[in-house]
């Protein structure tokens, strides 16, 4: 009994030693499972902290910075040395961004460093892609061990004159950041999220008017004129140029392919456009113009390289593409898309959401007066994820410009563009609009979602809501705009950033 009675005091004892042994070795285990787990929290926080801050710094930067001539040229040959001169003036900073903070027994510093990756030159602007790396590392008090973790990211910077499309919103009335804030958490501006890891500047605003009235370049593409001056062109060569009769006689009222040696170039239409239909049919765009009571009719398509022009006077065929430019010297009292009727023409629909843009099409309406768009306006091939629009795979392009000036004579005249009274509650505008003189919703309790940017002087949504989709393809994929009217003084504009990877060490 002695023997049995000391081996199970013996066997008890091993176990109730081995149990407190594991005991400490749990408890051991937990105390550094809860310290990595600190430990990476530290490390995550720097890197969100140098994230935000990159983030705050370009949503904080509302006016875009304005340039003189000397300055823009000078960051443009920084830019050709590999420099990111436009970047640190941009943002306000100098790279290496150190932060460091501490919070409770937890401590990390975050280091953002940049290099430049791609230069990508126009003739009025350049825009560079710079590659960026955010780093942290993290500790504890009582912890003799880091931890470090980064993130890889892509911000993207412009400078010189920009195509205006880059601007989700840009508006030229001087506004305080209280007016931002009042923008930004208004019901009747909204703008909705983005569908990828991406920072867009949503609101950018200037005391100066940035939106030119003088659309020359693109009369120049339009009537495939190499040297150009509108104000210099006469009567007569403009006649010659539309392909009529040399005369000081008045141009009539019409709409004009432009054909030339240089192949074919834009439309051109001369007086005020009653309608404006674009629709699709069979790989074909088409495009209604309808001026005192007669119709013109453009189809084209670029899979096929075949034109056809419809006019009061005849039908003409070509082999060639036109140019996706149609300026007109006058307004256009509605625009819209819809379908085609049995005469071959495009009639406005109002009640239906009809795909009227081809893909793969870019197109640039330009008037010289007010523009009033009466349906909707949305591309072939538009995608909706959770009621955001997804236009990643789209390569189709519209811009509406109201320059609010002359095309010949220089007179001012109504640059506006309005949402029409007559246009359905809910319209879809996928477009850049930009208008110089404003832009309006008319009509009760109407939704206008426009997908695209706007850029304008002011702004008045008359107890509407107006929503604002950006075109996030600008800084995905970086979008090149077509024909896309640009600022009238060179700028220093962040386009946006992006989270490329996340890295843990």
């Amino acid at each position: 009994m002695t023997l049995l009675s000391v081996f199970i005091f013996f066997v008890f004892s091993t176990l109730g030693l081995g149990l407190i042994y594991l005991t400490q070795a749990y408890l051991k285990m937990s105390a550094n499972k809860k310290n990595i787990m600190l430990m990476d929290f530290s490390s995550e926080n720097g890197v969100k902290q140098g994230f935000g801050r990159l983030a705050e710094l370009i949503s904080a930067s509302y006016s875009p910075a304005i340039l003189s001539m000397d300055s823009y040229q000078e960051l443009r040959e920084d830019a050709r040395g590999g420099g990111l001169r436009a970047v640190e003036e941009a943002l306000g900073i100098n790279f290496p961004m150190e932060t460091r903070e501490t919070w409770g027994g937890q401590a990390w510093s975050c280091s953002t460093r940049f290099i430049q990756s791609q230069l990508r030159e126009d003739e009025s602007y350049f825009l560079t892609d710079n590659f960026g790396e955010i780093e942290s590392e993290g500790s504890l008090k009582n912890a003799s061990w880091k931890k470090r973790s980064s993130c890889e990211v892509s911000l993207k910077n412009l400078a010189g004159f920009i195509p205006l499309a880059y601007f989700p919103f840009l508006i030229t009335q001087k506004l305080d950041s209280s007016r931002v804030l009042n923008l930004m958490e208004s019901r009747n501006l909204v703008f909705l999220p983005l569908l990828t890891n991406q920072v867009f500047p949503l609101i950018s605003s200037s005391g100066l008017p940035l939106i030119p009235d003088d659309p020359g370049f693109l009369l120049n593409k339009a009537l495939n004129i190499k040297i150009f001056s509108p104000e210099k062109l006469s009567t007569a060569e403009l006649r010659a140029a539309l392909g009529l009769e040399p005369a000081d006689i008045p141009v009539p009222d019409g709409v004009y392919l432009i054909k030339n040696d240089l192949g074919l170039g834009g439309v051109y239409v001369h007086g005020d456009v009653d309608e404006m239909v674009l629709a699709v049919e069979s790989g074909f765009q088409v495009i209604s113009f309808h001026l005192n009571e007669e119709t013109w009719v453009l189809r084209f398509s670029p899979e096929q390289s075949l034109t056809q022009f419809f006019s009061p006077e005849g039908t003409l065929s070509y082999d060639l593409v036109p140019l996706g430019i149609i300026m007109v010297n006058g307004k256009i009292n509605s625009l819209g898309g819809g379908l085609l009727d049995s005469l071959g023409q495009a009639v406005l629909v109002r009640d239906q959401e009809i795909p009227s843009i081809l893909r793969g099409v870019s197109l640039t309406i330009v008037s010289s007066d007010r523009t009033a768009l009466s349906s909707s306006l949305i591309h072939q091939g538009l995608k909706w994820q959770n009621g955001i629009p997804y236009v990643k795979d789209q390569t189709s392009q519209l811009v509406v410009y109201s320059t609010g000036t002359d095309f010949w004579s220089g007179e001012d005249r109504e640059g506006k563009i309005v949402v029409d009274a007559t246009a359905p509650q809910d319209v879809k505008i996928q477009a850049t609009i930009t208008a110089r003189d404003g832009f309006s919703i008319e009509g009760d309790r109407k939704t206008a979602l426009l997908i695209g940017g706007l850029q304008t002087s002011d702004l008045k949504t008359n107890d509407n809501v107006l929503k604002i989709a950006p075109d996030e393809r600008l800084l995905a994929h970086g979008l090149k705009p077509q024909n896309s009217p640009v600022t009238s003084v060179p700028l220093l504009f962040v386009l946006g950033l992006k989270a490329v990877q996340w890295n843990e060490y």
